[in-house]
């Protein structure tokens, strides 16, 4: 029963990235995402998915960038200014997931979420709180290795300082209501890779 409370309790901030104002709904992009965007991609998730050998659902979309006035987070991002703009926000479609990496399938992240409400070990959790059920650990590990399996790992779009020599990208999985992970990071170019260098607002839930 002690990992069932855990878990519910485990949740910080998801909207750690909001600046809590409406934002003006996003912009398709009927521009194919360039090399060295697509170079930044891999390196967020090799940086992620570093001794992970399984299948990660990607979003065939990337998400707006949020920023936030937190000081914790303009900390982290001291010395960089990326361009800012005043118009709605681009958003960009992954076509091809090979170009980011092995072993990723593209979905629909709206989609997915049907799927990934059903797997939610929230609902198990429901169940033994407010059902008074009886869980066991296997149905509780059964339950968040389905999660895992099913949950959307979401790239946003990148921020770059004037000189292209940093980047700012955010990056989130989410497989249920608590159940999810996910941070803002700072690339920085080496010669022509690029390289996380920092992380910045992480949350876990």
């Amino acid at each position: 029963m002690r990992r069932v409370i855990v878990l519910v309790f485990s949740c910080l901030a998801l909207n750690a990235f909001s600046d809590g104002q409406d934002q003006p709904k996003p912009v398709l992009s009927s521009e194919h995402l360039t090399a060295e965007q697509v170079a930044i991609y891999r390196a967020v998730l090799k940086s992620y998915r570093k001794g992970s050998h399984g299948t990660l659902n990607l979003a065939d979309r990337t998400e707006p960038l949020q920023r936030t006035d937190s000081a914790s987070y303009s900390e982290c991002l001291s010395g960089i200014k990326p361009n800012e703009s005043n118009s709605a926000p681009i958003v960009h479609r992954i076509s091809d997931s090979a170009l980011l990496g092995p072993k990723l399938v593209l979905v629909d992240p709206d989609r997915q979420q049907e799927t990934i409400d059903k797997n939610d070990p929230q609902n198990l959790v429901k169940r033994a709180i407010d059902g008074h059920e009886q869980v066991t650990n296997q149905e509780l590990d059964d339950s968040i290795k389905r999660a895992f399996e099913t949950g959307v790992f979401a790239l946003s779009e990148i921020a770059f300082d004037r000189g292209h020599n940093y980047a700012i990208v955010a990056y989130s999985f989410v497989c249920g209501g608590l159940c999810g992970n996910g941070a803002t990071l700072v690339v920085h170019r080496v010669g022509q890779t690029w390289k996380v260098t920092k992380r910045c607002g992480e949350w876990v839930s």
